[in-house]
């Protein structure tokens, strides 16, 4: 599969802002796992700056390089670049959050990190689940669909 991975998401969306990463040089991302020196370095020390991620939450130390992004992860990336780095409001409505749920018959598997960014994502048009049904959170985000999602964020102006 063309699944993206972690780190690789992190320097698309640093590219995708447009941010000088020369600037994050000899600085530590704080991560075991994220090489010194690596061409993604810069990018996950941005992104941890900018508070869009936080690594591995089960006391590994790890950023997860070489990982496969997962569906809520890629969204819940977005939601907080969207938060942090543009200013905007990601909140939903209750009555949104209640018809989200209802609509996703797998809304339950999606993790408590990222519940308030797949509603995000959702009610802003970044997303519009894998089928009518389904949002399949722990699905490895392939490329062509983090191409559709950026294409999404385009069309709908969401930064």
């Amino acid at each position: 599969s063309d699944s993206i991975q972690r780190q690789d998401f992190l320097v698309m969306l640093a590219r995708y802002d447009g941010v000088d990463l020369t600037q994050y040089k000899g600085m530590s991302s704080g991560f075991k796992d994220v090489g010194k020196g690596s061409y993604y370095e810069a990018a996950v020390i941005w992104g941890v700056e900018n508070g869009i991620t936080t690594g591995y939450t089960d006391g590994s130390g790890k950023f997860g390089v070489g990982d496969k992004m997962t569906r809520e992860q890629l969204v819940t990336f977005l939601c907080r670049y969207a938060k942090n780095c543009k200013g905007k409001n990601v909140n939903v409505s209750s009555a949104k959050k209640s018809e989200i749920k209802a609509k996703y018959k797998d809304f339950s598997s999606v993790s408590l990190f990222s519940q308030d960014a797949i509603y995000w994502a959702v009610s802003n048009g970044v997303i519009n689940g894998k089928t009518d049904t389904t949002v399949v959170p722990q699905g490895n985000a392939q490329r062509c669909e983090v191409a559709k999602i950026m294409y999404n964020i385009f069309l709908n102006e969401i930064f």
